[in-house]
């Protein structure tokens, strides 16, 4: 009786974690704080190559997108098409493998490499700060002998 009741829950996180995210209604709204005010568009190769995620280009998805204005939420920066939840889903992808490349994100929609891209510039900038304070440390440790 259970396992009737998870089946559903597991499909529903999958096709999240998938980037499946734009298969739910376009009528909910969304008010998803920005986990980070850094846009963060997929490389300029999928753009010039014509590459298609969900049946449409990286344009063709961002004019969707920007045609509401934010009106269903925005997610880094980036507006959402339904509710945010690919790019969230994206996000949480690449927060639990410890994504510092932006590129080394992907998937099946632009929202959820959105959402991957978003997490991995803002780990490499927090790499970059802890290296650039290490460095600044040793310089002030070798100014005091």
């Amino acid at each position: 009786m259970m396992g009737s009741k998870l089946l559903p829950a597991l499909l529903l996180f999958t096709l999240t974690a998938c980037g499946g995210a734009d298969a739910g209604s376009d009528d909910s709204e969304a008010s998803i704080s920005s986990r980070d005010d850094t846009e963060s568009e997929p490389s300029d190769e999928s753009e010039e190559t014509g590459e298609e995620r969900g049946g449409e280009t990286y344009s063709e998805f961002d004019d969707r997108r920007d045609s509401y204005d934010g009106a269903r939420g925005t997610y880094a920066g980036d507006g959402c098409t339904v509710d945010c939840s690919g790019h969230d889903a994206g996000y949480r992808w690449a927060e639990e493998r410890g994504i510092s490349d932006p590129d080394s994100c992907g998937g099946k929609s632009w929202s959820f490499e959105e959402g991957c891209r978003a997490y991995a510039e803002g780990r490499a900038r927090e790499e970059e700060a802890g290296a650039d304070a290490a460095e600044a440390s040793a310089d002030d440790d070798r100014e005091s002998y």
